[in-house]
């Protein structure tokens, strides 16, 4: 009897699989721009996000590097790439998630936070504020405020949940998805706006407000991630 092995890799990383034996055959020299975002997701049938999760797999990898609003480069392979981060999870997958649990979170938040919460929260807006001043944006500041979000919740299993979906924003393809978000000015801005009114929200104890704020937050940085950018 012959079977057909059955892949449960990530769309993603067969896609960047594939984009990869092209590298290494030649196909595409080095300094060489790959096609467009929008070529590659009509030649292979997935969408263009998919494709930006395989590029950023390969540039992680060290295949490719991404420009974002320029495209994707062939990088020098004379010393070789290192291997497809095939463990991760899809930065996409991991918002819509976030967008399912953290908007209660907030209402929760809002009606449940202590005094010591409210400090925190204000404490991340601050290190925010300070880091957008310096045209920089802190994953650790950004994590604060949710996580201090979570906690006030007090629901234990929500706060696991979001706990877990923060653990996989460290690695290495959303960290590097994110960072390319965070260095367009437009975003940074933005993004602090939106965090700044889920806290006011939350502090002034308004459930509803703090529900609508963050799932516009969140909203915004999924389209942020969808958006084109070649």
């Amino acid at each position: 009897m012959k079977l057909q092995a059955v892949s449960n890799r990530k769309l993603y990383i067969q896609i960047a699989d594939q984009i990869r034996e092209q590298i290494l055959a030649g196909a595409v020299e080095a300094g060489q721009q790959l096609p467009s975002e929008r070529d590659l997701a009509l030649s292979l049938n997935v969408s263009r996000p998919t494709v930006r999760e395989a590029l950023i797999a390969l540039e992680v990898a060290g295949f490719i590097e991404v420009r974002v609003g320029v495209g994707a480069f062939v990088r020098d392979q004379s010393k070789g790439g290192a291997a497809l981060p095939d463990q991760d999870h899809s930065p996409i997958e991991i918002m819509r998630v976030r967008r399912m649990l953290e908007p209660d979170a907030a209402a929760l938040a809002s009606q449940n936070i202590s005094a010591e919460g409210k400090t925190r929260l204000a404490l991340s807006i601050d290190r925010m504020a300070a880091d957008k001043a310096q045209n920089v944006w802190s994953t650790d500041s950004d994590r604060m405020m949710h996580m201090t979000i979570a906690d006030a919740s007090g629901n234990s299993v929500l706060r696991e949940m979001l706990d877990l979906l923060w653990n996989s924003r460290s690695e290495v393809v959303d960290t590097r998805f994110h960072e390319h978000l965070a260095a367009m000015a437009g975003v940074r801005e933005h993004i602090f706006s939106d965090h700044s009114k889920v806290v006011d929200a939350i502090v002034a104890g308004h459930a509803d407000a703090a529900r609508n704020a963050m799932a516009a937050h969140l909203d915004f940085v999924t389209a942020a991630m969808m958006k084109a950018w070649d």
